[in-house]
């Protein structure tokens, strides 16, 4: 009776650590599923900043008073679009109008776009890989520094013409603006990120840190609000500290520049 019950003991005994050492052992595991778009946020905003940056010198100014109409004929390649929508933006916040006709409009304006794409750039400092003559091996590179660059470009060309009899208003004008993003690394650290697309996201709201990068302090970005309609009897057009000289558009009919 005795032996029996040092054996119920020791069987207790036996399951006790099997659960101790099981519940140890043992892990949890779960799978998040994520997906990327055909195109990365990084490529598309490099290429908007370089349209921006490449209509930033267009007097927009020019168009007040006129009806517009864009020819987007000439225009081709990615993130059309973000490009003429801006344009839109530009003419409608310096007070001309859009219209949808060459027929309904003082001015017509062709824009047209000699490259917008991004380019990609890797360089390092270190040691190639080296093939050993007569194996089929070979000793991997070694990078002390390495970077990796995204480049966007957008060049963008811009003439006006009177929409009645085909006269050109202006010397218009082309203009090439350039982005990029830089991910560093030293000894394998990093990336350390500089460029044009770390200042869009420090200006981003929810950055907090530079994004994909260990390094960096947190830092919460606030953005006034975005007013859509100027209260009755304030001026759509903002004022200049310069009064530029008009480039683009005369009166239509008149030779004589506004």
């Amino acid at each position: 009776m005795k032996n029996q019950k040092r054996i119920v003991k020791l069987g207790h005994a036996f399951a006790a650590a099997a659960l101790v050492v099981g519940g140890s052992l043992a892990t949890g595991c779960a799978t998040t599923k994520t997906s990327n778009t055909a195109r990365t946020g990084s490529e598309q905003l490099l290429i908007s900043a370089a349209i921006d940056r490449s209509i930033s010198k267009v007097h927009f100014s020019d168009f007040e008073g006129y009806k517009v109409f864009i020819n987007e004929t000439y225009l081709d390649g990615v993130d059309k679009g973000y490009l003429v929508g801006s344009i839109r933006h530009g003419i409608l916040k310096h007070g001309g109008s859009i219209v949808d006709s060459a027929d309904a409009a003082d001015i017509v304006l062709e824009a047209r776009s000699g490259g917008i794409g991004t380019d990609s750039q890797e360089s390092f400092v270190g040691i190639p890989a080296i093939g050993i003559p007569g194996l089929p091996i070979e000793m991997p590179e070694i990078k002390f520094a390495s970077r990796n660059t995204q480049m966007g470009t957008a060049k963008i060309g811009l003439v006006c013409y009177d929409a009645k009899t085909g006269a050109v208003m202006g010397d218009g004008g082309k203009a090439t603006a350039l982005t990029h993003n830089n991910d560093s690394y030293y000894l394998g650290i990093g990336p350390f990120k500089s460029g044009t697309l770390l200042e869009q996201r420090e200006q981003a709201i929810g950055f907090n840190g530079v994004g994909g990068s260990m390094f960096g302090g947190a830092k919460t970005v606030a953005h006034s609000d975005m007013r859509m309609v100027k209260p009755s009897g304030t001026s759509a057009t903002p004022d200049f500290p310069f009064n530029p000289e008009y480039q683009i558009a005369t009166q239509p009919g008149s030779s004589t520049t506004r």
